[in-house]
Protein backbone atom coordinates (compact mmCIF):
# COMPACT_ATOMS: atom_id res chain seq x y z
CA UNK A 1 0.00 0.00 0.00
CA UNK A 2 1.18 3.42 -1.16
CA UNK A 3 2.41 5.34 2.36
CA UNK A 4 1.47 8.74 3.21
CA UNK A 5 4.75 10.14 2.24
CA UNK A 6 5.18 8.66 -1.17
CA UNK A 7 1.63 9.87 -1.91
CA UNK A 8 2.82 13.43 -0.93
CA UNK A 9 6.09 12.87 -2.96
CA UNK A 10 4.21 11.68 -6.21
CA UNK A 11 1.32 14.80 -5.65
CA UNK A 12 4.31 17.60 -5.52
CA UNK A 13 6.09 15.79 -8.52
CA UNK A 14 2.61 15.84 -10.54
CA UNK A 15 2.20 19.65 -9.53
CA UNK A 16 5.76 20.65 -10.62
CA UNK A 17 4.92 18.84 -13.74
CA UNK A 18 1.64 20.39 -14.57
CA UNK A 19 3.51 23.81 -13.80
CA UNK A 20 6.27 23.16 -16.20
CA UNK A 21 3.98 22.07 -19.08
CA UNK A 22 2.03 25.36 -18.23
CA UNK A 23 5.08 27.33 -18.94
CA UNK A 24 6.36 25.32 -21.55
CA UNK A 25 2.92 25.49 -23.43
CA UNK A 26 4.31 29.18 -24.07
CA UNK A 27 6.89 28.54 -26.03
CA UNK A 28 6.23 24.89 -27.58
CA UNK A 29 5.29 27.05 -30.66
CA UNK A 30 8.95 28.96 -31.17
CA UNK A 31 10.34 25.26 -30.18
CA UNK A 32 8.47 23.41 -32.75
CA UNK A 33 9.45 26.40 -35.79
CA UNK A 34 13.40 26.29 -34.30
CA UNK A 35 13.45 22.64 -35.36
CA UNK A 36 11.59 22.77 -38.52
CA UNK A 37 13.29 25.79 -39.80
CA UNK A 38 16.62 25.57 -38.03
CA UNK A 39 17.73 22.54 -37.29
CA UNK A 40 15.73 20.25 -39.67
CA UNK A 41 16.96 22.04 -42.75
CA UNK A 42 20.91 22.15 -41.21
CA UNK A 43 20.64 18.10 -40.16
CA UNK A 44 19.56 17.37 -43.91
CA UNK A 45 22.02 19.57 -45.31
CA UNK A 46 24.76 18.13 -44.00
CA UNK A 47 23.10 14.89 -45.37
CA UNK A 48 22.43 15.80 -48.79
CA UNK A 49 26.66 17.35 -48.59
CA UNK A 50 27.91 13.43 -48.19
CA UNK A 51 25.08 12.60 -50.61
CA UNK A 52 24.22 12.51 -54.65
CA UNK A 53 20.78 14.31 -54.39
CA UNK A 54 18.27 13.75 -57.36
CA UNK A 55 17.04 16.77 -59.29
CA UNK A 56 13.98 17.03 -56.89
CA UNK A 57 15.61 16.23 -54.06
CA UNK A 58 13.80 13.02 -53.60
CA UNK A 59 16.54 10.57 -53.98
CA UNK A 60 19.54 10.45 -52.39
CA UNK A 61 22.93 7.81 -52.42
CA UNK A 62 25.27 8.05 -50.08
CA UNK A 63 28.95 8.86 -51.43
CA UNK A 64 31.19 9.92 -48.19
CA UNK A 65 32.92 13.16 -48.66
CA UNK A 66 32.98 13.36 -52.93
CA UNK A 67 31.31 16.26 -52.91
CA UNK A 68 33.91 18.02 -50.44
CA UNK A 69 36.49 16.86 -52.95
CA UNK A 70 34.75 18.04 -56.23
CA UNK A 71 33.79 21.37 -54.75
CA UNK A 72 37.84 21.98 -53.05
CA UNK A 73 39.31 20.80 -56.59
CA UNK A 74 37.18 23.86 -58.38
CA UNK A 75 39.36 27.08 -59.20
CA UNK A 76 35.99 28.63 -58.77
CA UNK A 77 35.20 28.04 -55.07
CA UNK A 78 38.19 28.85 -53.49
CA UNK A 79 38.00 32.24 -55.88
CA UNK A 80 34.36 32.68 -54.11
CA UNK A 81 35.95 32.19 -51.13
CA UNK A 82 38.67 34.67 -51.65
CA UNK A 83 36.29 37.50 -52.67
CA UNK A 84 34.01 36.51 -49.96
CA UNK A 85 37.45 37.47 -47.55
CA UNK A 86 38.65 40.11 -49.80
CA UNK A 87 35.50 41.21 -50.04
CA UNK A 88 34.71 41.66 -46.00
CA UNK A 89 37.62 42.48 -45.23
CA UNK A 90 37.48 46.02 -47.36
CA UNK A 91 34.17 46.16 -45.75
CA UNK A 92 35.66 46.73 -42.48
CA UNK A 93 36.79 49.94 -43.77
CA UNK A 94 33.62 51.68 -42.37
CA UNK A 95 35.05 50.94 -38.23
CA UNK A 96 38.03 53.29 -38.75
CA UNK A 97 35.54 55.75 -41.08
CA UNK A 98 32.90 55.49 -38.58
CA UNK A 99 35.09 56.53 -35.78
CA UNK A 100 36.89 59.71 -37.59
CA UNK A 101 33.01 60.59 -38.40
CA UNK A 102 31.76 59.81 -35.24
CA UNK A 103 34.50 61.99 -33.39
CA UNK A 104 33.27 64.54 -35.52
CA UNK A 105 29.97 64.91 -35.10
CA UNK A 106 30.76 64.38 -30.93
CA UNK A 107 32.61 67.23 -31.38
CA UNK A 108 29.75 69.34 -32.31
CA UNK A 109 28.37 69.33 -28.81
CA UNK A 110 24.99 67.11 -27.55
CA UNK A 111 21.83 69.26 -29.23
CA UNK A 112 19.97 69.82 -32.32
CA UNK A 113 22.95 69.68 -34.70
CA UNK A 114 24.44 66.18 -33.39
CA UNK A 115 21.37 64.95 -33.46
CA UNK A 116 20.86 66.28 -37.09
CA UNK A 117 24.12 64.79 -38.40
CA UNK A 118 23.46 62.00 -36.42
CA UNK A 119 19.84 61.16 -38.43
CA UNK A 120 21.49 62.44 -41.36
CA UNK A 121 24.50 59.54 -41.93
CA UNK A 122 22.17 56.78 -40.27
CA UNK A 123 19.42 57.42 -43.54
CA UNK A 124 21.29 55.38 -45.59
CA UNK A 125 21.19 52.20 -43.35
CA UNK A 126 16.81 52.62 -43.42
CA UNK A 127 17.18 52.92 -47.13
CA UNK A 128 16.09 49.24 -49.26
CA UNK A 129 18.95 47.81 -50.90
CA UNK A 130 17.44 47.26 -54.01
CA UNK A 131 17.08 51.18 -54.22
CA UNK A 132 21.21 51.71 -52.85
CA UNK A 133 21.90 49.34 -55.52
CA UNK A 134 20.02 51.04 -58.25
CA UNK A 135 21.14 54.62 -57.02
CA UNK A 136 24.71 53.22 -56.99
CA UNK A 137 24.93 51.78 -60.90
CA UNK A 138 23.81 55.23 -61.32
CA UNK A 139 26.79 56.75 -59.34
CA UNK A 140 29.31 54.19 -60.81
CA UNK A 141 28.58 54.00 -64.30
CA UNK A 142 31.56 53.96 -66.47
CA UNK A 143 30.61 56.55 -69.05
CA UNK A 144 29.59 59.96 -67.51
CA UNK A 145 28.85 58.16 -64.16
CA UNK A 146 28.68 60.65 -61.24
CA UNK A 147 32.06 59.52 -59.49
CA UNK A 148 33.73 59.71 -62.86
CA UNK A 149 32.10 63.08 -63.78
CA UNK A 150 33.47 64.43 -60.32
CA UNK A 151 36.82 62.62 -61.24
CA UNK A 152 37.07 64.41 -64.54
CA UNK A 153 36.41 67.50 -63.27
CA UNK A 154 39.13 66.99 -60.28
CA UNK A 155 42.32 65.94 -62.62
CA UNK A 156 41.22 67.75 -65.60
CA UNK A 157 40.68 64.93 -68.13
CA UNK A 158 38.17 62.37 -68.82
CA UNK A 159 38.02 59.22 -66.37
CA UNK A 160 36.29 56.47 -67.44
CA UNK A 161 36.43 53.72 -64.92
CA UNK A 162 34.42 50.81 -64.73
CA UNK A 163 33.83 50.50 -61.00
CA UNK A 164 31.16 47.64 -61.60
CA UNK A 165 31.81 46.23 -64.84
CA UNK A 166 35.42 46.28 -64.96
CA UNK A 167 36.81 43.36 -63.28
CA UNK A 168 39.81 45.11 -62.04
CA UNK A 169 37.71 47.94 -60.39
CA UNK A 170 34.35 45.52 -59.06
CA UNK A 171 35.83 45.30 -55.44
CA UNK A 172 36.56 49.00 -55.10
CA UNK A 173 32.77 49.48 -56.61
CA UNK A 174 31.15 46.76 -54.60
CA UNK A 175 33.32 47.99 -51.25
CA UNK A 176 32.39 51.91 -51.96
CA UNK A 177 28.68 50.71 -52.09
CA UNK A 178 29.43 48.64 -48.69
CA UNK A 179 30.24 51.22 -46.75
CA UNK A 180 27.84 54.30 -47.99
CA UNK A 181 24.97 51.74 -46.84
CA UNK A 182 26.86 50.77 -43.45
CA UNK A 183 28.99 53.55 -42.60
CA UNK A 184 26.25 55.39 -40.33
CA UNK A 185 25.40 52.00 -38.39
CA UNK A 186 29.37 52.31 -37.59
CA UNK A 187 29.08 55.58 -36.60
CA UNK A 188 26.37 55.43 -34.42
CA UNK A 189 27.78 52.40 -32.71
CA UNK A 190 31.12 54.18 -32.41
CA UNK A 191 29.31 57.48 -31.10
CA UNK A 192 27.81 55.44 -28.65
CA UNK A 193 30.69 53.77 -27.46
CA UNK A 194 32.17 57.63 -27.05
CA UNK A 195 29.83 59.11 -25.27
CA UNK A 196 30.20 56.57 -22.37
CA UNK A 197 33.58 57.45 -21.83
CA UNK A 198 33.80 59.29 -18.32
CA UNK A 199 34.10 62.87 -19.17
CA UNK A 200 36.74 63.24 -16.52
CA UNK A 201 39.05 61.76 -18.28
CA UNK A 202 39.00 63.96 -20.61
CA UNK A 203 38.90 66.85 -18.14
CA UNK A 204 41.96 65.73 -16.11
CA UNK A 205 43.98 65.06 -19.33
CA UNK A 206 43.12 69.11 -20.49
CA UNK A 207 44.27 69.88 -17.12
CA UNK A 208 47.79 67.94 -17.26
CA UNK A 209 47.86 69.78 -20.66
CA UNK A 210 47.06 66.67 -23.00
CA UNK A 211 46.05 67.94 -26.67
CA UNK A 212 42.75 66.73 -28.45
CA UNK A 213 44.87 64.43 -30.50
CA UNK A 214 46.93 62.79 -27.13
CA UNK A 215 43.17 62.68 -25.56
CA UNK A 216 42.01 60.81 -28.53
CA UNK A 217 44.96 58.45 -28.95
CA UNK A 218 45.63 57.65 -25.15
CA UNK A 219 42.05 57.96 -23.84
CA UNK A 220 39.19 57.19 -26.76
CA UNK A 221 40.87 55.09 -28.76
CA UNK A 222 41.88 52.51 -25.56
CA UNK A 223 38.09 52.89 -23.89
CA UNK A 224 36.99 51.78 -27.54
CA UNK A 225 38.06 48.27 -27.62
CA UNK A 226 34.95 46.11 -26.74
CA UNK A 227 32.67 48.61 -29.90
CA UNK A 228 35.94 47.57 -32.20
CA UNK A 229 35.87 43.92 -31.41
CA UNK A 230 32.08 44.00 -32.13
CA UNK A 231 32.08 45.80 -35.42
CA UNK A 232 34.97 43.34 -36.43
CA UNK A 233 33.44 40.48 -35.49
CA UNK A 234 29.86 41.34 -36.61
CA UNK A 235 31.37 42.77 -39.58
CA UNK A 236 33.50 40.01 -40.75
CA UNK A 237 30.34 37.55 -40.30
CA UNK A 238 28.17 40.20 -42.51
CA UNK A 239 30.49 40.11 -45.36
CA UNK A 240 30.44 36.28 -45.37
CA UNK A 241 26.40 36.29 -46.07
CA UNK A 242 26.86 39.09 -48.61
CA UNK A 243 25.24 38.35 -51.49
CA UNK A 244 21.78 40.50 -52.68
CA UNK A 245 24.03 43.48 -54.25
CA UNK A 246 26.50 41.79 -55.42
CA UNK A 247 23.44 39.41 -57.03
CA UNK A 248 22.02 42.30 -58.20
CA UNK A 249 24.85 44.13 -59.92
CA UNK A 250 26.08 40.88 -61.66
CA UNK A 251 22.66 41.45 -63.97
CA UNK A 252 20.80 39.29 -61.33
CA UNK A 253 23.34 36.36 -62.15
CA UNK A 254 25.49 33.94 -59.26
CA UNK A 255 28.17 33.78 -61.55
CA UNK A 256 29.62 37.21 -59.75
CA UNK A 257 30.25 39.17 -63.25
CA UNK A 258 32.36 40.18 -64.02
CA UNK A 259 34.77 37.58 -64.27
CA UNK A 260 33.78 36.03 -61.36
CA UNK A 261 35.24 38.67 -59.29
CA UNK A 262 31.90 39.50 -57.06
CA UNK A 263 30.99 35.56 -56.63
CA UNK A 264 30.58 35.41 -52.99
CA UNK A 265 30.46 31.53 -51.50
CA UNK A 266 27.22 32.52 -50.77
CA UNK A 267 26.34 32.72 -54.45
CA UNK A 268 28.36 29.98 -54.93
CA UNK A 269 25.70 28.32 -53.55
CA UNK A 270 23.05 29.56 -54.49
CA UNK A 271 24.41 29.23 -58.34
CA UNK A 272 24.42 25.30 -57.75
CA UNK A 273 21.01 25.52 -56.28
CA UNK A 274 19.06 27.13 -58.25
CA UNK A 275 21.05 28.02 -61.61
CA UNK A 276 22.60 24.40 -62.02
CA UNK A 277 20.89 22.20 -59.44
CA UNK A 278 23.43 20.07 -57.93
CA UNK A 279 22.13 20.10 -54.20
CA UNK A 280 25.06 17.77 -53.14
CA UNK A 281 28.19 20.50 -53.91
CA UNK A 282 25.81 23.54 -52.83
CA UNK A 283 25.13 21.91 -49.41
CA UNK A 284 28.83 21.28 -48.83
CA UNK A 285 29.09 24.93 -49.65
CA UNK A 286 27.21 25.33 -46.95
CA UNK A 287 28.84 23.30 -44.56
CA UNK A 288 32.13 25.05 -45.28
CA UNK A 289 30.04 28.27 -45.10
CA UNK A 290 28.77 27.33 -41.74
CA UNK A 291 32.40 26.22 -40.34
CA UNK A 292 33.78 30.09 -41.91
CA UNK A 293 30.67 31.95 -39.78
CA UNK A 294 31.05 29.29 -36.65
CA UNK A 295 34.97 30.53 -36.69
CA UNK A 296 34.15 33.81 -36.48
CA UNK A 297 31.72 33.60 -34.00
CA UNK A 298 34.13 31.45 -31.91
CA UNK A 299 36.84 34.42 -32.54
CA UNK A 300 34.16 36.73 -31.18
CA UNK A 301 33.59 34.82 -28.15
CA UNK A 302 37.19 34.66 -27.25
CA UNK A 303 37.81 37.74 -27.90
CA UNK A 304 35.14 39.42 -25.43
CA UNK A 305 36.02 36.95 -23.34
CA UNK A 306 39.33 38.95 -23.12
CA UNK A 307 38.28 41.79 -23.04
CA UNK A 308 35.90 40.90 -19.51
CA UNK A 309 39.32 39.31 -18.29
CA UNK A 310 41.24 42.75 -19.02
CA UNK A 311 38.43 44.09 -16.72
Amino acid sequence: METMENRRKRQRTMRILRENLTWYSFIIVTLLAIILLVYLPTVTTVLFSLSDVSLKGLETTFIGFHNYKVIFAMSSFWKSILNTLGLAALGLLTIPLGFLLANAINSLGKGPTQSFFRVAFYLPNIITGVSVILIFQIVLKGNNGILNSFLSLLVGQNVSIGWLSSSQYSWFGATILYIWSNLGYSMLMNLSSMQAIPSELYEAASIDGASRFQQMIHITVPNMRACYVFLFVTGMISGLARFTDLYIIGGNSASGKPGGTLQTILMFIFQYSFDSPQYGMSSAGAVVLFFLTLMFTLLNVKMTGMLKEDK
